[in-house]
């Protein structure tokens, strides 16, 4: 548990905070570019503070203040220009700097725009997503993560915004062993209820509760560690009757990329995510799962001219709660914790070991930051930051010492299942746009372990 104070430390995020502090030195997702693409003026909220995101005609991104500065009128109507956005109420013109370049109501050899400058803050375009900056100057480098910079992946996001503090998000991170019962129980008992219960092997909803019962039988539980690196850590798993030279506790799977990004996957599986939790205030989290799929060589993959964004519902049309996929079950058990959770009424377990590991790291990166100093993963050297490659392990890593595993269901991926749906639909990925374009990618390769 965490005591009251602790927990309003780690999980605030305003200005002045200490946990708004520490966020403030990082680069941000604020949108999606095809949003921007379609309507070039948006309001936005990032880290609790309101700003006004646009592009112009001229094609310059610019993020600054909420409202103009002449009589505070909301700049999310304003109107793009070849250079600049202009206010809709007097004409008043700022550019991407947030410096106000045209007066045009006033005289003509007015002086008063050369004295008026709004709020402004970084904006960059990495990967399909817009990515802004609210800290001290000078901005660190945007990192250039291995999945938003590389060139062959085929690549889909998915969105939500989530009515919950982002701390509940990034804990489900280091929560290795939510699944058994969250995508498993819990999954069998939505589909029960739906009349669609199957009892296939290997989806993962059976395979998890399989396994489960294996431990109960054996007498063991599992284990877990943090693996720390350079950019966060590793999770170690281990059945207590295992040795602890497998793989899947020497090298551990999924790397948090901190502050706020989940790896998820093996490098050598097509199918790779970054599972991402952007603080738009303390009781808002815009939840993104990132998809890149890495296709083998002889796979004719189309082009991508934009990366297609999809708003993942939390609620059927009937108001009725989606549970019969994973990412819809994160979502429920993220904010099903309240807005922003009391941690000091919490009882933490062995499972937690990662959550508690998380926590200390985050409660470290911010002394550092009130130490003056300066957190993990701020770059600066465009030479390191020209691709960043996190620590991913590949299925081989962790198969050493024999299979610590559980069933990766996503062997058949594009395929069906005995209940009569694709493996792909137990996942955020029936949402995504190009569905069926990537299960005929799928199709092509032989015996694909995706």
């Amino acid at each position: 548990m965490l005591s009251v104070q602790d927990n309003e430390r780690l999980a605030r995020v305003g200005r002045g905070t200490p946990g708004g502090e520490l966020m403030r030195r990082y680069w941000h997702p604020i949108a999606v570019t095809t949003q921007l693409d379609d309507n070039p003026v948006q309001a936005v909220r990032i880290l609790g503070e309101d700003l006004t995101l646009y592009k112009d005609r001229g094609g310059r991104i610019g993020l600054i203040a909420e409202r103009c500065a002449h009589r505070a009128m909301a700049l999310r109507f304003a109107v793009p220009e070849e250079k600049g956005l202009r206010c809709p109420y007097h004409g008043w013109l700022y550019d991407e700097t947030g410096q106000c370049i045209e007066t045009p109501l006033e005289p003509p050899d007015s002086t008063l725009k050369d004295r008026i400058k709004i709020e402004a803050h970084p904006v960059e375009e990495m990967g399909g997503l817009i990515w802004g900056y609210l800290g001290p100057e000078p901005a660190p480098l945007l990192p250039r993560w291995d999945l938003f910079v590389r060139e062959d992946g085929f690549r889909q996001i998915a969105g939500h915004r989530l009515p919950c503090n982002w701390l509940q998000v990034m804990e489900n991170r280091g929560d290795l062993r939510h699944n058994t019962y969250l995508h498993g129980r819990l999954f069998q008992y939505v589909l029960e209820r739906q009349g669609r219960a199957t009892d296939d092997p290997n989806r993962r909803f059976n395979a998890d509760m399989a396994a489960h019962r294996d431990r109960l039988a054996r007498g063991v539980y599992e284990r877990f560690r943090a693996i720390p690196n350079e950019y966060g850590f590793r999770k170690g798993f281990l059945d207590s009757d295992k040795s602890e030279e497998s793989g899947s506790w020497q090298v551990g799977m999924n790397p948090i990329l901190f502050p706020y990004i989940l790896h998820s996957g093996t490098s050598d599986r097509v199918r790779q995510v970054y599972q991402i939790g952007v603080p738009i205030d303390d009781t808002h989290t815009w939840h993104i799962s990132y998809h890149c799929f890495v296709f083998p060589p002889h796979v004719q993959v189309p082009e991508q001219t934009e990366v297609p964004y999809v708003e993942v519902p939390i609620k059927d049309e009937n108001g009725e709660y989606i549970l019969d996929y994973v990412l819809g079950q994160d979502m429920v058990a993220w904010w099903g914790q309240g807005e922003l959770t009391d941690r000091s009424a919490e009882h933490l377990a062995v499972s937690d070991t990662c959550v508690i590991a998380y926590r200390q790291l985050l409660s470290d990166q911010i002394e550092a930051v009130r130490d003056g100093g300066e957190p993990m993963n701020v770059f600066t050297d465009p030479v390191k930051n020209e691709h960043l490659m996190p620590p991913v392990p590949s299925s081989a890593d962790l198969a050493v010492g024999g299979p610590n595993v559980r069933q990766f269901y996503r062997a058949n991926y594009h395929k069906k299942g005995g209940g009569g749906w694709s493996y792909m639909d137990d996942d955020v990925d029936r949402y995504f746009p190009d569905k069926t374009t990537i299960q005929e990618l799928f199709e092509q390769i032989s015996g694909a372990d995706s």
